[in-house]
């Protein structure tokens, strides 16, 4: 199988970290561009006009941060990337991004429910298994 995209959803996490590390090994080996994703957390909505405003801008400014933690390996390697910043539930909007990039795979970070049940992945990987439509790698 060959993969031209890869998905990788980002946010900050050590799991997250271990599948950008495999999407960037799959990407040097078939010459694959790579998209990370980030979704933003939910505003409440009780927070509203500027206050609401001012917090969208200071949310994307952080998943900025959260980027730079994932471009160096993949700037060193010459992979071609891109970053996409999304907002709603988790499990939508990355496969809502998988959907619009095109991507042949999404590659994800596990997440186990505590670190006596660590088989058990997380509601995030389990809901994108689930409901994305393209292959769907969970690294551990």
């Amino acid at each position: 199988m060959f993969f031209k995209k890869i998905l990788v959803p980002v946010d900050g996490s050590k799991h997250a970290l271990l599948a950008k590390r495999r999407a960037l090994a799959i990407a040097e080996s078939m010459d694959s561009e790579i998209v990370l994703v980030h979704v933003l957390d939910r505003i409440p909505a009780i927070i509203g006009g500027h206050a609401r405003e001012e917090l969208r801008k200071e949310m994307k400014v952080e998943a900025q941060k959260v980027f730079e933690q994932y471009t160096p390996g993949l700037e060193a390697k010459g992979i071609k990337y891109k970053t996409r910043i999304e907002s709603g539930r988790p499990f939508d909007a990355i496969c809502t991004a998988a959907k619009e990039e095109a991507c042949d795979l999404i590659c994800l970070g596990a997440r186990g429910l505590s670190e006596v049940e660590g088989m058990l992945l997380g509601s995030v990987s389990s809901a994108i298994i689930s409901h994305c439509a393209i292959p769907v790698l969970v690294v551990r």
